[in-house]
């Protein structure tokens, strides 16, 4: 088994003679994306007046608002006034920026790789947007690595290590690095997504192996 020290993990029995190992903390994240999707949709597709402060918390369990309320702080959800007359605010959605440094810099084939579950939550918090709408890919590999990658961009990789890949079959970071002529974290970050897509098998840390 290869499993990572830091990380918790837990065995479930699943039924008589089978168990399961399950790791915890991703476990978790599945949880804040799925309160994060619960809370994204409310926002998106509830009429002006079920959006109001203190109105719109009912329609939160303890979890969502405890959520909810971490969102305000990170700027994914804003406060407006249409005129001071109103007592309450209404809950919004952070407008889209338009043409940031951000955006032209992944025109160019972009992506960013930050270690530990606050860096992880502040790059979905400034790019929730543009993840949720495909524009681009987010997934935490097991060493505890959160990789966002420009959609075109990691297709471009993927492609560029699959074709290395179909000829050496297995080869370690390294290697793959030197055959596609990408940035060692940016073959470190693909081959996350293709491993997770059962594209790439990994044999032991850092070492692929092609999936015919």
């Amino acid at each position: 088994l290869e499993l990572e020290p830091e990380r918790e993990y837990e065995i479930v029995k699943a039924r008589k003679g089978l168990y399961v190992i399950i790791d915890r903390g991703l476990v978790e994240e599945q949880i804040v994306r799925k309160v994060d999707e619960k809370i994204l949709a409310l926002l998106e597709n509830s009429k002006i007046q079920d959006r109001v402060e203190e109105r719109f918390e009912k329609f939160l369990n303890k979890i969502e608002l405890l959520r909810f309320n971490e969102m305000l702080k990170e700027g994914i959800v804003e406060k407006f006034k249409a005129s001071e007359k109103y007592k309450k605010a209404v809950y919004k959605l952070k407008e889209k920026e338009s043409q940031s440094e951000r955006e032209r810099e992944r025109q160019k084939g972009w992506f960013v790789a930050v270690k530990g579950e606050g860096k992880a939550r502040e790059l979905n918090g400034k790019y929730w947007r543009e993840l949720k709408e495909g524009e681009l890919k987010g997934l935490k590999d097991f060493d505890n690595t959160y990789y966002v990658f420009e959609t075109g961009f990691l297709q471009e990789c993927s492609e560029r290590i699959l074709k290395a890949l179909q000829a050496k079959k297995t080869a370690g970071i390294e290697e793959i690095t030197a055959l596609t002529g990408l940035e060692r974290e940016a073959v470190k970050g693909a081959c996350a997504f293709l491993k997770e897509n059962g594209e790439l098998f990994e044999k032991k840390q850092g070492i692929y192996q092609y999936i015919q």
